[in-house]
């Protein structure tokens, strides 16, 4: 049958009571599963009297480093304080698509809220109450040979439980970068992209096919070494990449001109050979990774 559904500070603290631990080689680690056993990353762990962490496999991973990281990874955090109890959610990190996560939100999440995310929209919300409240994944600093952690944005939603299966949002919303322009924005640095751009159309061709070696240095310039190429417009500071728009003389221009050349379909065999349309993709990757897009607070 298992622990879905668990609603209360109250009925999180029965479960693990309950809940019988894996038992044999793994006995000493006090695994509890929420559902089916052989699922056992799927658990309720005990912090301390007044807080739990339902967590899921990626919470495993990270956590077992440590249980303050656990903690701030986790799906769902229950804790009890002296004006009453709260439940934490967050999505998974830093731009990552972890099934799992969202299959874990939608199984576990309390009676009453809802993890939705619209077909094609890329957007993860949480339902309550007839109100949608935006969850964007939140972003971490990992060194994964010295298993260090660091939350860079802590994107989640705190809700107060009021008892009956109600709760109140707690936590400042959230910034939700829309699909519009910022115009303002976009009229700014529209004249300092065509000014990059023209630059990079006469120093990359100088590279030769070394844009191709160079781009995962880039990556860990442009990210502080947080990120790979394949993933370093997720994980770059918009702030980061408006000044470099704006100064031209900024260490790291190098470093954003040659990731961007890729987004723009401009390099060949490791060489630069924009195309007809290549400068267009060029000021789209910029107005995406600048942050030159409409946000609102959901």
């Amino acid at each position: 049958m298992g622990y879905y559904r668990l609603s209360s500070f109250d009925e999180v603290a029965k479960a693990y009571n309950e809940i019988k631990p894996i038992r044999g080689a793994r006995a000493g680690e006090d695994l509890r599963p929420l559902a089916e056993r052989r699922y056992w990353w799927n658990r309720v762990v005990r912090i301390s009297d007044t807080k739990y962490v339902l967590g899921d496999g990626n919470c495993e991973w990270y956590g077992s480093w440590d249980d303050g990281i656990r903690e701030q990874v986790a799906p769902i955090v229950w804790e009890r304080k002296e004006d009453g109890d709260y439940i934490t959610v967050r999505n998974h990190m830093n731009g990552g698509t972890a099934v799992s996560r969202f299959d874990f939100l939608k199984s576990f999440l309390p009676q009453g809220m809802f993890f939705h995310y619209p077909q094609g929209g890329g957007k993860h919300f949480v339902l309550h109450g007839g109100a949608e409240h935006y969850l964007p994944k939140f972003k971490a600093a990992i060194d994964w040979t010295a298993k260090t952690f660091a939350m860079v944005q802590d994107n989640k939603l705190v809700f107060k439980a009021e008892g009956d299966g109600k709760f109140t949002r707690v936590n400042n919303l959230q910034p939700m970068q829309t699909r519009r322009i910022d115009k303002e924005v976009d009229r700014y640095f529209k004249p300092k992209m065509k000014e990059m751009w023209d630059w990079m159309c006469m120093v990359l061709p100088v590279m030769g096919d070394g844009l191709g070696d160079a781009k995962n240095a880039y990556a860990e310039a442009l990210t502080e070494g947080k990120g790979s190429y394949w993933h370093w417009e997720r994980q770059v500071d918009k702030n980061l990449v408006q000044e470099i728009l704006d100064n031209p003389e900024h260490e790291k221009r190098m470093a954003l001109a040659g990731l961007s050349a890729y987004q723009a379909d401009a390099i060949t065999g490791g060489r630069f050979d924009p195309q007809k349309d290549s400068y267009a993709k060029f000021r789209n990757c910029m107005r995406k990774v600048g942050g030159m897009f409409a946000v609102e607070l959901k």
